[in-house]
Order: C-alpha cells, then sequence, then structure tokens
C-alpha cells in the first residue's frame, strides 16, 4: 500500500488567497498609444491621445472615410468618395487618397466607371500596395446565363491590388473575381451547374438576396478586406450573405481565376468560410447575422492567426464581437469533414454587453496587451475592452464611425509626435501610462510621457507604502520614455509575489498605477 501525501491546506488557503488579492488588484488599463478615427462621410480624420486630446488632424478634399490607416512612414490612407458613377450602393467610395504627416495630397487614385466602383474598406500591403474591395456590373442576360433564379442585373464584388504610381497613377498587379467562383443548382442548362454541398470552396450565385440588396444589384455586399502576410491569404465579410472568406493571395492573376494554383492549390477558390453553413448547402448554425470587419490578428499579438469579425445580430439588436480559430492541420491547411459546417462551432472569445448594438457597420481590433478596440459604428462610441470585458477606455464622439484604431507608442508612423508639443493642452506635463506586461513574472516596462523638459521621480512601493526601488530621480527631456522593474529592491533583492505601486511625480503632479507580481 502506497503511503498517504499529507496534505498541507494552509500552504494552499495561501495561494488561493493570493490568487484572490491578484484578481482583486489587478487593474485594467488601456493599451498606450493613439487613437485613429474618422467621421463617416466627412473630411476630417483624427489621431487622439489617452485623454482624448487630438494631437494631430488631417483635413481632406474628398468626403468619404469609411476606413483609414496610418502608415508606419506617417502617411495616412483612406477611402473616398468619387463623383458621376451610376453604381451607388452602401459604402460607395471609387477614390483612394494617402496623405502626408503635414496634410499634403500625395496620391489620388480613381477606381470608378460606369461598369465597376470601389467601395467600402482597403487594406494597406506591406509592400507598399493596397487591396480595394469593388463592384463588377453583370448585366441580366449574363446573370441568367450564369444560372441566376431571376432576370436581374448584379452586382458581384472584386478584390484589386494597386500598385501606386506618381501623384494619380496606379498599377493593378494582383486581382480576384467572384464571378470566376459561382455554383448554382437551378438550372442544369446554364454556366456553373452543380451539387452546392459538394463545393464550399464556391459561391452559390443564388444565396442570399440575389440582387436585390441595399445597392439594387449589390448582391455580396462585401465590407472588409484583412491581409494575413504570414500565410499569403486574405479574408473578407460580405453583409448580405452573413458570411466571411479566405482566398489565397500567393496565385497570380491567371490563377485566381482558375481553381488551381498558388501555395494552396486551389487556384481562386476559397480556402475556407464560416458564418452561414446554409450558403454551401450544410446544416448547421447561422452565427452572423450582417457581419462587418473580418480582421486577421496579426503575428506576435494574444490571438495570432485567429480571425475577428464584428456580428451585428441586427435582428436581436444586440451586437457582438467574435473571435474564431480557424482549423487547420500541421501544414496550414484548413480541415473539415466533407458535408459537414465549416469550424470551429463555436468562437474562443466573445464580447456582448447590455446597449451594446450598432445595426450596421462596426469595427473591431487586437491590441498588443490582448485588449480589443471596439468601434459601435451608429452611435459613433469608442471603445477597448479587455479579455474580461471589461471596458478599460471610451470616448463617443458622436456621428458615425466605422473604424476605431490604435497605434502605440512604439509604432514608427507616430514617432513624430515624439519631437512636437502635441500634448501641451493637458492638465498634466507628465504622464504615467500603463505598464506591459500587467501581471508579470520577471519584469515590465513603465512607461512615462512627458511634454517638456521636468524633474522626474519614478518609484517603486509595496503595498505598506514602503520605498522598494527607484527607477529615476533627475531630469528628462520631452518624449517618450520606458523603464523596466526586474522585480528587485534597491540591495538587488528578489521581492515576493503581490502587489506593488508605481508612482510618478513632478513638481506638485503625482500620479500612481498598480503592478501585480506573479513568480
Amino acid at each position: 500500500m502506497l503511503p498517504r501525501t499529507k496534505i498541507n491546506y494552509s500552504h494552499i488557503s495561501c495561494f488561493i488567497l493570493l490568487l484572490l488579492a491578484i484578481a482583486q488588484f489587478a487593474i485594467a488599463v488601456p493599451y498606450p498609444g493613439y487613437t485613429l478615427y474618422c467621421p463617416n462621410n466627412g473630411r476630417y480624420t483624427y489621431l487622439k491621445n489617452l485623454s482624448n486630446t487630438t494631437v494631430h488632424s488631417w483635413t481632406h478634399s474628398r468626403s468619404g472615410g469609411y476606413s483609414c490607416y496610418l502608415l508606419e512612414n506617417g502617411d495616412l490612407i483612406r477611402s473616398a468618395v468619387s463623383s458621376s458613377s451610376s453604381m451607388n450602393g452602401g459604402g460607395a467610395e471609387g477614390i483612394v487618397q494617402k496623405y502626408n504627416w503635414s496634410g499634403t495630397l500625395i496620391w489620388e487614385y480613381t477606381y470608378s466607371t460606369t461598369t465597376y466602383r470601389s467601395h467600402h474598406d482597403i487594406c494597406p500591403m506591406p509592400n507598399g500596395n493596397v487591396i480595394l474591395i469593388a463592384w463588377e456590373s453583370k448585366t441580366a442576360a449574363q446573370a441568367v446565363a450564369a444560372g441566376l433564379s431571376r432576370s436581374s442585373a448584379i452586382w458581384p464584388d472584386h478584390l484589386v491590388e494597386v500598385q501606386p504610381s506618381g501623384s494619380t497613377g496606379g498599377t493593378i498587379v494582383w486581382q480576384w473575381h467572384a464571378w470566376d467562383h459561382l455554383i448554382q443548382a437551378y438550372d442544369a442548362s446554364k454556366a456553373n451547374y452543380g451539387v452546392i454541398a459538394d463545393h464550399p470552396e464556391l459561391l452559390n450565385l443564388n444565396c442570399g438576396s440575389s440582387g436585390v440588396g441595399p445597392g439594387g444589384g449589390d448582391w455580396m455586399h462585401v465590407n472588409s478586406v484583412s491581409y494575413n502576410p504570414t500565410l499569403d491569404q486574405i479574408t473578407f465579410s460580405s453583409h448580405n450573405l452573413n458570411e466571411l472568406y479566405v482566398i489565397d493571395h500567393s496565385t497570380t492573376t491567371a490563377e485566381a481565376a482558375t481553381h488551381t494554383g498558388g501555395r494552396w492549390g486551389r487556384g481562386g477558390d476559397f480556402l475556407y468560410r464560416w458564418g452561414n453553413p446554409a450558403n454551401y448547402g450544410t446544416t448547421g448554425t447561422q452565427v452572423f447575422d450582417v457581419v462587418h470587419c473580418a480582421w486577421w490578428v496579426p503575428a506576435g499579438l494574444p490571438g495570432a492567426g485567429h480571425i475577428l469579425a464584428f456580428n451585428n445580430r441586427s435582428s436581436s439588436s444586440t451586437s457582438m464581437i467574435v473571435e474564431i480559430v480557424p482549423p487547420m492541420d500541421t501544414l496550414g491547411n484548413y480541415t473539415r469533414t466533407t458535408r459537414t459546417a465549416f469550424g470551429p462551432a463555436s468562437p474562443v472569445w466573445s464580447y456582448t454587453a447590455t446597449g451594446f448594438y450598432s445595426q450596421h457597420l462596426g469595427g473591431n481590433q487586437r491590441l498588443p496587451n490582448g485588449n480589443t478596440m471596439i468601434a459601435e459604428a451608429t452611435s459613433g462610441n469608442l471603445f477597448e475592452v479587455d479579455s474580461a470585458g471589461r471596458t478599460v477606455w471610451s470616448y463617443t464622439p458622436g456621428g458615425e464611425i466605422v473604424r476605431v484604431l490604435r497605434y502605440g507608442t512604439e509604432y514608427p508612423g507616430v514617432a513624430i509626435l515624439g519631437t512636437e508639443e502635441e500634448v501641451a493642452a493637458l492638465p498634466n506635463s507628465v504622464h504615467l501610462l500603463s505598464n506591459y506586461p500587467n501581471p508579470f513574472n520577471s519584469s515590465t516596462k513603465i512607461n512615462i510621457k512627458i511634454d517638456k523638459l521636468a524633474s522626474v521621480k519614478l518609484s517603486i512601493y509595496n503595498a505598506n507604502g514602503e520605498l522598494i526601488s527607484k527607477l529615476v530621480d533627475g531630469r528628462l527631456i520631452a518624449g517618450d520614455h520606458n523603464f523596466d522593474w526586474n522585480g528587485k529592491n534597491m540591495n538587488g533583492m528578489s521581492v515576493n509575489s503581490g502587489v506593488y505601486f508605481c508612482r510618478l511625480q513632478s513638481g506638485s503632479t503625482v500620479q500612481t498605477r498598480k503592478l501585480v507580481l506573479v513568480k
């Protein structure tokens, strides 16, 4: 008979108490950086600090602003509205603009005629190119010949990758068309005929509104596009079809029009789709009731490789952010059992709350500290939540704001702010920002911002108010400053797990943040 192990319940109780203390004092904080947004159909873009003070802004020559992005060189790229086009569906744009930091328009590219027009979102690429979503017009005769169940003109979506040149030029270096990847089970005498359930890689021409969407022929109403450079794949979301899709970007344009070729050997067919199994003749739960902002979590961030999406849930008047983990094998191929719905069965994380609702539009972004930025678009409410769903930052400019993005203080595109007196309007001249990580087990980085030369004391205290460590005591120049605390006292000895306080003092200004050390 084995000897009975004696359990020390007092140690367990102490450990439980420590966990409870950590949970109590692990106060969620916003990710330090600058918030970028542009009012929809407006002519302004704003960059705000965490006090919601404007530190930079751009004035534009055209209305637009469904989406905008700050590039690493400090340029701003945005979608804008063209004129004199007969394709006037919801989210119609037609132009991409690029402004430098000083506000000068340096590139304006038009993708708009009587037979095609860009709309909704754009996606800046690592190589300097930009991907546009666009409609292309198909006549009623073309649609019927393709197997549409009614005689109606239709505007299927396509994607184009544009390489900028000059002040107005651009070369389309890659493109993908939904029209090349159709299936229909309506008329065997027409093109694209087949068994829907046998071809989830294709788009059923007769699913969804089939040409009676909000834009007349705007059948799919694609509204977001996001790029994954690790996989060289693109995801996009469809408002009308209540689904998100993934396609291969490594194809040539010729391969993208077929069913073979590219890194994944599937040409331009869907590699993955999620949200509405009925679209491909399969039983399963329809998750999306209007979807926006399919957004790939970048490498290096919590949830890297996952896909976020804004589920408007229009019928239930309560929206939800979902985070899904597309199932893959060890080679990176998406996995699925034949004639079953694409997984996962449920999101790995989601956010909803009483009163959180955007009937249409909406944005989401994962941040490096694990928080998620959200644009409750129709109310103009911008906020940041942690993984537990706690709101750690919010700002409500009002109006209609489709997207919101937070750029960290380390992002190259905001580096110029460190040389300006951009926070002069703030009530204090020094600012103690959030530390990261928190909780931590070995060291944490403490960030402060100073808007002018100042004498600063930055110290660590324990929960009893005893001085543990001095990180700085002297004058610092204007800009961002980072200091590491390694969990040791002034004698170089490691301190115990527990709650500590970081205290920043400059003149009469004193700011404090909680730190949680877990070993």
